[in-house]
């Protein structure tokens, strides 16, 4: 239903099809040299300004990626889920992290080394391809997000924020603690919890156990004032 009411992936990056249907001396490459990771919930896989040593897969599990201001507070700019590929940006432009990248639950990785990775797209250009189109589509994401924090309010931003959070969680339920939720919207706690309150007065959401779910989605689109 959200997908003919709201222009989700305007808002959202896509990547879970770059390493889709690969030959099978490919995927033999990728077995024999990738190592699996299991991290608790809160624990960090990479910081920023650390050397990326390969791209990973997360298999199970929600990941958040952040970047950190000099007091400490978080800015979380995308959330990952199940069969997405993510740290080749700092591999492609040969740089160090830009962000960091912690667990929102227990999660397991594949880590496909560097070396790896280059081979991958040396040798099939539909991945080559398929990055450079998820890149460029990265891209114009970012430019509406900048533009939604420099020119919508905290209660328009929630709302949309809640879209896609439903959209990512794909239950029906938001599993999200306050401090992430507002370091999503980019606002204080304090903000943020007048806001869902304000929400759940107007009936637009539920909140129950610190689970947030959706009354009235035409509604809560209208609040986003996007479309």
């Amino acid at each position: 239903m959200i997908n003919t009411l709201f222009p989700h992936k305007r808002y959202s990056f896509i990547n879970e099809t770059v390493m889709e249907s690969l030959p099978k001396y490919i995927l033999d490459q990728i077995e024999e040299n990738k190592t699996i990771l299991n991290l608790k919930k809160g624990q960090v896989l990479f910081h920023e300004g650390t050397i990326p040593m390969g791209i990973y897969v997360l298999k199970t599990g929600k990941v958040k990626k952040y970047t950190q201001g000099v007091n400490g507070k978080e800015h979380i700019f995308y959330l990952i889920k199940e069969n997405e590929i993510f740290g080749y940006h700092s591999i492609l432009s040969e740089e160090t992290y830009s962000h960091s990248a912690a667990c929102l639950t227990d999660c397991t990785f594949e880590l496909i080394p560097k070396k790896i990775f280059y081979w991958v797209i040396e040798n099939d250009r539909k991945v080559l391809h398929r990055l450079l189109k998820s890149i460029s589509h990265e891209f114009g994401v970012f430019i509406m997000n900048s533009k939604i924090l420099a020119q919508h309010s905290v209660r328009e931003r929630t709302a949309l924020s809640i879209i896609k959070l439903e959209q990512f969680f794909n239950d029906h339920c938001i599993k999200l603690s306050r401090r992430d939720l507002s370091n999503i919207v980019g606002t204080s706690i304090e903000s943020l919890v007048r806001v869902l309150h304000d929400f759940k007065e107007e009936e637009v959401i539920d909140i129950k156990d610190s689970m947030i779910t959706i009354k009235d989605m035409k509604k809560l689109i209208g609040i986003t004032n996007f479309i």
